[in-house]
């Protein structure tokens, strides 16, 4: 894999998890949507990885706009066997004259997760959720793909349950600064249940939870970045508290876990069937679930740095944000996920990466 980046040792933590499951995908097409986001790096990752051994590789296409992503021009995806690049935007149709048919998977990770992104960007984040996903749909209906969905753990918004299992049903505002992509996230689930149920599509949900990696930028501006930024630049961190000085609590998910489980769901899990939340899987660690100041606490004890920072009432559009996050995974749990990277080697991968390539500019 000829990468800027060291992506293959969560790579190949992510295979090694997968076993022998990973040759179902010998001789496949798989189209990748939002290839060059976070996620979407990884997933095109393994998918070359997997090639080298996979007795008939599977044919890859990598697709994104480079709307928020990565502006590289693809140099790590030139010349690499058995991949095609495809600058398109989901949000506009004619993707199917780009991609074979059939196709086997169609995974559609587009998305925009930054809440810096999506307050900046509010309409294309409706669109890309819901326009796009309803493209990415038609196409998996025409190829006769399985399609998966990579959905979020915003739709839970502020849950009474915690750990959240996947039947719990959010109070998700429509009026607020993260509406755009929460709401949008929900609208594009109930496209994938519709056709699900209707289109007789093999379709899968995963609600992500707090997923982090070596591959997330400066500029990205959630949380790990946002910290990483203030120790290069030796400036406080500003941790955003609710009315009465309330901390948000996360749980914390090392993307080698994330790529693992959201290849197992594609590759194994039944699909929605019109019953209850069948064929949606919650896709993160339950624990352990953390405060910023209890995150700053661990990553000084991996890098030997103090992390300085300072209480701020949150902004408007974080008011709306939920106070605890924490997934119940016992569904994914029964596909035979288990962790492949603990949360402090996570920690140390990506701040390894980050302390060395940041500038200390967000």
């Amino acid at each position: 894999m000829n990468d800027e980046l060291n992506l293959l040792p969560d790579v190949d933590d992510a295979l090694n998890g997968l076993g022998p499951m990973v040759h179902q995908l010998a001789g496949k097409s798989v189209l990748v949507t939002g290839a060059r986001g976070f996620l979407g790096r990884f997933v095109v990752a393994a998918l070359i990885r997997a090639n080298e051994f996979l007795t008939t590789p599977c044919h890859i296409y990598a697709l994104d706009s480079h709307a928020t992503g990565l502006d590289d021009k693809r140099e790590d995806l030139r010349n690499v066997p058995n991949l095609k690049f495809i600058q398109h935007d989901v949000t506009h149709a004619g993707v199917k004259t780009l991609a074979p048919s059939p196709l086997n998977y169609v995974w559609h990770l587009a998305g925009i997760a930054s809440p810096y992104w999506y307050s900046k960007l509010p309409l294309q984040t409706i669109d890309v959720a819901v326009s796009g996903t309803r493209n990415m749909l038609a196409l998996a209906a025409i190829s006769g793909a399985k399609f998966l969905f990579t959905s979020s753990s915003e739709i839970y918004q502020t849950a009474n349950v915690v750990p959240t299992p996947e039947s719990y049903v959010g109070a998700v505002p429509s009026l607020s600064g993260r509406s755009c992509y929460d709401v949008s996230k929900l609208m594009a689930e109930t496209l994938c249940y519709t056709m699900a149920t209707i289109g007789l599509l093999h379709v899968n949900i995963v609600r992500l939870f707090n997923s982090y990696g070596v591959t997330m930028g400066e500029h990205d501006r959630r949380i790990l970045p946002r910290i990483a930024s203030a120790m290069v630049a030796k400036r406080s961190l500003t941790i955003h508290s609710q009315p009465g000085g309330r901390l948000p609590s996360r749980t914390y998910t090392p993307v080698a876990n994330t790529l693992s489980g959201l290849l197992r769901v594609a590759l194994s899990a039944e699909p929605l069937d019109g019953r209850d939340t069948n064929g949606v899987y919650n896709l993160g660690l339950d624990s352990p679930e953390l405060t910023v100041p209890e995150l700053c606490s661990r990553i000084t004890k991996i890098t030997g740095r103090e992390i300085a920072y300072e209480f701020k009432p949150a902004p408007e559009n974080y008011v709306s944000e939920p106070l605890r996050r924490c997934p119940d995974v016992t569904r994914l749990r029964a596909l035979g996920f288990l962790p492949v990277t603990e949360l402090d080697e996570g920690l140390k991968r990506f701040f390894d990466f980050a302390l060395a390539t940041y500038k200390g500019e967000v």
